[in-house]
């Protein structure tokens, strides 16, 4: 748009200034405890006063996501052809191309492949569980030295473990079947034995943790992790196995949001569109100047530092991203911002936080 001035001169007035419209999208994935989120026990009460997450179940349109947010993200992100395909088939699209082929190859189907994550699982009186903080992402190194270990200790029966930019693996066990296995962040809080699948078709799958758990016990590389005070890596937690095992198609495509986060499934999805994903900043005012598009941030309550508790670490999640992404959002920098945990999607736009008659949510109550 131009309009005229004195003198014949014009003074542009087109829309090239303007901010384009940006939405943030995050997604905190292993918080899904009933029992936290219960605001009348003493668990509940420990989440009380955590203001950013509160005034995103207060002011957003919440939604409840039957499918997940994986599945949610696919439609966000216009890739819903992903749908259904196995989680470790969009992983492997982050290694290099003659692995991701052999991860879809149909010469090879005998061969299951698995993300498998380094937990640190809990031993209690009468139960071994998995809580949050639980949730290991090594380092490069430590990656290496592990999976240099894994074939030779189990590579007499071409069981493979390659390294995943997420800190993660993928693992290949030739014979067993692609079992549906729970997401480790789904699992947090859960009982070990009730996790994993039983009966007769799981059982070469429980005999391999078990040996895995048995050489992960006096390894060398857990003995440092120790000493330098951090926990130690008793399982390996085999998941995204189950699904369609094709090959994805890479679709490269403009105004793809920016992506964050420690996870082989984001990771592979933004790899596969032409894109890599970062890790998750120190600061928000990374993720706020990543782009035009907008940002997806996935970053777990475990992943945030070593507060003593799960509540205490979602609380320092919140004030690094979840409060200042509201603070953007009221002074215009964002248009719109999703918050999503335990499956309920809550989006706030900024003309949501002027309905101030909307009460006050104790706890996690909103995304219960």
């Amino acid at each position: 748009m131009r309009f005229a001035c004195e003198g014949g001169s014009r003074v542009n007035f087109t829309f090239d200034t303007i901010a384009p419209v940006r939405e943030l999208v995050m997604v905190i994935p292993d918080l899904y405890r009933p029992r936290e989120l219960r605001v009348t026990s003493a668990d509940g009460n420990a989440f009380a006063d955590i203001p950013g997450i509160g005034s995103a179940a207060r002011f957003g349109a919440r939604t409840t996501l039957a499918a997940g947010w994986r599945s949610w993200l696919l439609a966000h992100i216009e890739r819903a052809d992903l749908e259904g395909i196995a989680p470790a088939c969009i992983a492997a699209a982050a290694l290099d191309p003659a692995l991701t082929a052999a991860v879809a190859n149909p010469a090879t189907p005998s061969v299951t492949r698995w993300i498998a994550t380094a937990v640190h699982l809990q031993a209690g009186l009468t139960r071994v569980h998995l809580d949050a903080r639980g949730l290991l992402h090594l380092t490069p190194a430590e990656q290496a030295t592990l999976s240099a270990g894994f074939i030779r200790t189990f590579g007499s029966s071409n069981q493979t473990l390659a390294p995943l930019p997420s800190g993660e693996f993928l693992l290949g066990t030739p014979g067993l079947p692609p079992l549906a296995t729970e997401e480790p962040g789904r699992a947090a809080g859960g009982e070990l034995d009730r996790l994993v699948p039983s009966g007769p078709a799981a059982a070469p799958l429980r005999r391999l943790l078990t040996e895995i758990e048995m050489w992960l016990h006096g390894l060398p590389l857990n003995e440092a992790r120790r000493a330098r005070g951090e926990a130690p890596i008793t399982a390996l937690w085999p998941w995204g196995a189950a699904g369609r095992i094709v090959r994805p198609e890479p679709r490269a495509r403009s105004g793809l949001p920016a992506a964050f986060g420690r996870d082989a499934w984001l990771q592979g999805l933004w790899q596969l569109n032409g894109a890599a994903c970062q890790t998750p900043p120190e600061h928000f005012d990374k993720v706020l100047a990543a782009g035009a598009c907008g940002a997806v941030l996935v970053v777990g309550a475990g992943q945030v530092g070593d507060e003593a508790s799960v509540a205490g670490a979602l609380r320092r999640l919140d004030e690094r991203f979840v409060s200042p992404a509201l603070q953007a959002l009221r002074r215009g920098a964002l248009d719109g911002v999703t918050v999503i945990l335990n499956d309920v999607c809550a989006r706030v736009a900024r003309r949501s936080l002027r309905k101030f008659w909307r009460r006050n949510l104790p706890g996690l109550e909103g995304f219960a």
